[in-house]
C-alpha cells in the first residue's frame, strides 16, 4: 500500500524576522561603538565619565538586543503553520491546532492589497470548529499568512496545492471586497494600448480591463508616499513591481543610483533576469542589458515619443488631455522589437519620477 503524498507545508521565513535582526544589530553596534569611544578618543576620558557612558549605551544596547532577541522568538513561538493535504488545512499555532476539512472549504485565495496579499480561506465554520482561536475570522473568511513574510513562488505552489489536492476555487479580492478575475489572455505583454492611472493602475484601453498595478513607494505620488521609515512591502523606495491582478510579479522596476545626473531605472523580468535599462530623465533613452540602444525618446508638451533604432516610432505616452485628467495613455507598436516593447512599460513609472507626478 503506498503512502499518502506528504502536505504543503507553508510557515514563515526568514524575512518575518529581519526588523528584530535589525534592531538587534543596530543596538549592539551603537552600544559598541559609543563604548570604544571612550578608549580610543583624541582625549582620555575621566574614568567616572567612561564608566557611566559604558554602563548607559553599552548596557542600553544589550537590553534593546535582548528585547530585539526575545520579540524574534516570541514570533518563532507563535508563528502561524499551515498544511494543506487531501484531507483539508491544519493550522497550528503555539498549543493550539484547528482543522478544516477539505469538503467544508468553499476557495482558498488572496485579499488585496495586491502589494502584499493575505492568504484567505473561505469555508464552512460549523464543520471547522476551533479556527478563530488559531488565527482571525470573519464570517466565512480566515486571515492566514501575508505575502511580505513567506517564500518566493508560495502563490503558484498554494494555488496548485488548494486547487489540486483540495480540490478549491481559487479566488481574489480587491482592497474593496470585490472578486478580482484573472488577467486576460497575453495580458500586459500584448497589450497595445494601456491606461495607467494615479494608483499606478494598468488597464486595457478597450474594456477597461485591469492588467497590471505597479507597487512600491517609488510607484506613488509624492503627496501618497509613506514616511522614512514606513514599510512599503510592495516594492520599496528605490523599486517598483509591476504584479498582475492576482499577485504574480510580472516586472521589477529599479533605480539603480538615487544620485542627480545618474538617472537609471533598470527593467528585471519575472524570473529576476535584467531586461534592460532606461536611462536619463525627462527624455530616457532605452537599452539592452548589455548597454546596446534600443530607442530614444523625444518629448513635446505631455507627450513622449519613443522611436527606435530604425528610426520608426515604436511607442509614444500621453499625459492628460485626450486620456483624462491624471491619467497617462501608453501606446506601443506592434512591429517594435519585443525588448523595447517591454521596456517602454516602464516609462509612465519613469516620466512620474521625473517630473514628480
Amino acid at each position: 500500500m503506498s503512502a499518502p503524498p506528504p502536505g504543503l507545508k507553508i510557515t514563515l521565513t526568514r524575512r518575518a524576522y529581519r526588523w528584530p535582526l535589525r534592531l538587534c544589530l543596530t543596538a549592539l553596534t551603537i552600544g559598541l561603538a559609543v563604548s570604544l569611544s571612550t578608549l580610543t578618543g583624541p582625549e582620555p576620558w575621566e574614568p567616572e565619565e567612561a564608566r557611566r557612558t559604558i554602563a548607559l549605551y553599552g548596557g542600553g544596547g544589550v537590553l534593546a538586543a535582548a528585547a530585539a532577541a526575545l520579540w524574534a522568538f516570541m514570533i518563532y513561538r507563535t508563528r502561524l503553520v499551515v498544511t494543506i493535504g487531501e484531507k483539508g488545512l491544519v493550522l497550528r499555532r503555539g498549543g493550539n491546532e484547528a482543522v478544516i476539512p477539505a469538503d467544508a472549504v468553499d476557495a482558498v485565495g488572496l485579499v488585496w492589497p495586491v502589494a502584499d496579499p493575505v492568504w484567505t480561506v473561505w469555508f464552512d465554520p460549523g464543520a471547522a470548529p476551533g479556527v478563530d482561536a488559531v488565527t482571525k475570522v470573519e464570517g466565512r473568511a480566515a486571515a492566514l499568512l501575508r505575502d511580505r513574510s513567506l517564500p518566493p513562488g508560495w502563490i503558484q505552489a498554494v494555488q496548485a496545492a488548494a486547487t489540486g489536492a483540495l480540490g478549491a476555487a481559487w479566488r481574489v479580492l480587491d482592497d474593496e471586497g470585490e472578486e478580482i478575475e484573472g488577467p486576460p489572455e497575453g495580458g500586459l505583454p500584448r497589450a497595445d494600448r494601456v491606461l495607467v492611472d494615479g494608483a499606478g493602475r494598468y488597464r486595457g484601453e478597450r474594456g477597461g480591463a485591469l492588467l497590471a498595478v505597479a507597487c512600491g513607494r517609488a510607484a506613488r505620488r509624492p503627496a501618497e508616499r509613506p514616511g522614512l521609515l514606513a514599510r512599503d512591502p510592495g516594492g520599496g523606495r528605490r523599486a517598483i513591481v509591476l504584479r498582475d491582478p492576482h499577485a504574480g510579479t510580472l516586472l521589477v522596476f529599479r533605480r539603480a543610483s538615487p544620485l542627480p545626473g545618474r538617472r537609471r531605472l533598470r527593467v528585471f523580468d519575472a524570473d529576476g533576469r535584467l531586461a534592460g535599462e532606461i536611462r536619463g530623465g525627462d527624455e530616457p533613452s532605452f537599452h539592452t542589458a548589455g548597454g546596446m540602444l534600443l530607442g530614444v525618446t523625444s518629448r513635446t508638451g505631455d507627450r513622449y515619443v519613443v522611436t527606435g533604432v530604425d528610426a520608426r516610432e515604436s511607442a509614444s505616452l500621453q499625459i492628460g488631455n485626450g486620456a483624462g485628467e491624471g491619467v497617462m495613455c501608453l501606446e506601443r507598436s506592434p512591429s517594435a522589437p519585443g525588448p523595447l516593447r517591454t521596456l517602454t512599460l516602464a516609462l509612465p513609472m519613469a516620466v512620474r519620477i521625473a517630473r514628480r507626478i
